[in-house]
C-alpha cells in the first residue's frame, strides 16, 4: 500500500477535479455537499482527524446530510483517520456499497496506444451540449444526472478538455481530462455499448495522453469501480497500475 502522502495527494487531485458545491470542515474531515447525483461530491473524506469525540462528530455530519436530504456517505481510502473509523461505522449501521481502484502511471511508462482510425476524434476546452447529451448512452445517464454533472463540471478551476469520438456525425464515446500539478486526471469515460470492444476507449485515452504531453504532464490517474473488469483490463493494458483503493460506506 502506498504511504498516506500519496493517497492524500491523489484524493486531493480527484476532489479538485470533481468539486462539490459546498464544503464543511470538521476536525480535519472534509464534508462535501452537492447536487445529489454523485457519491464523490456528496461524501465525507476523512484523511485527517484531530477530534476526540468520534461518535459525536459522526452524528454532526449525519445531521448535515439529513438536513440537505442526502444519504450519509463516507469515502474511505486505504488510509483514513481515525484508524478505528471503519470499525465504528460498521457497528453503527453503515454498510460498504462500492469499492473503487485508483490507477496511476508515469507517462513515460505508458505503452503506445493504438488509435482506431475508423472514427474521428476531437477535443474542446468547454463542453458543448452534444457532449453532455451523449452521457445518455450510459445506463446511468439520466437527465437529472446529466444536469448535476453539468453543475459540477462548471466549478472545475483547473485546465480541462472534453474529448469525443464520432461515427459520421454521431458521438459514440466521450471522456474528460483535467490537468493539475503535472498530472492528467481521466474522468467520465463512456462508450456507446453498440461500439464497445472496438478500441474506442483506448483511442480516447491515447488522445488525452497526447493532449497531456502537449501540456507537460508527467503522470496520469483515474478511478474505476472494482467490479468493472473490462475497464480495469484495458487500463492495465495501456500501462496504468493500481495505486490504492477506496470504498464508500452508506448509512443504512
Amino acid at each position: 500500500m502506498p504511504n498516506k502522502q500519496i493517497i492524500r495527494f491523489y484524493q486531493e487531485l480527484s476532489t479538485n477535479a470533481w468539486p462539490a458545491k459546498y464544503y464543511y470542515l470538521l476536525n480535519g474531515w472534509l464534508v462535501r455537499i452537492s447536487e445529489g447525483v454523485t457519491k464523490r461530491a456528496n461524501s465525507i473524506m476523512p484523511l485527517t482527524y484531530y477530534g476526540d469525540k468520534l461518535l459525536k462528530d459522526i452524528q454532526v455530519v449525519e445531521a448535515i446530510y439529513t438536513k440537505n436530504k442526502l444519504p450519509v456517505i463516507f469515502q474511505l481510502p486505504d488510509y483514513y483517520e481515525p484508524k478505528n473509523l471503519l470499525k465504528i461505522l460498521l457497528e453503527n449501521d453503515y454498510k460498504i456499497i462500492d469499492e473503487t481502484l485508483v490507477m496511476t502511471a508515469k507517462i513515460k511508462d505508458m505503452s503506445d496506444i493504438p488509435i482506431n482510425q475508423d472514427y474521428s476524434y476531437q477535443n474542446t476546452a468547454e463542453a458543448k451540449n452534444e457532449w453532455f447529451n451523449s452521457m445518455s448512452i450510459s445506463e446511468s445517464g439520466t437527465q437529472e444526472r446529466i444536469e448535476g454533472q453539468k453543475a459540477i463540471i462548471s466549478r472545475i478551476l483547473q485546465p480541462k478538455s472534453f474529448f469525443s469520438t464520432k461515427k459520421d456525425k454521431e458521438i459514440i464515446g466521450i471522456g474528460m481530462a483535467v490537468l493539475e500539478q503535472g498530472n492528467l486526471g481521466i474522468f467520465d469515460m463512456i462508450v456507446n455499448p453498440v461500439f464497445r470492444r472496438q478500441g474506442i476507449a483506448g483511442s480516447l485515452i491515447a488522445k488525452m495522453v497526447e493532449w497531456g504531453r502537449e501540456n507537460s504532464i508527467h503522470s496520469t490517474y483515474l478511478c474505476v469501480q472494482g467490479d468493472n473488469q473490462p475497464a480495469i483490463a484495458l487500463y492495465k493494458k495501456v500501462g496504468l497500475k493500481e495505486c490504492y483503493r477506496y470504498r464508500y460506506l452508506i448509512k443504512k
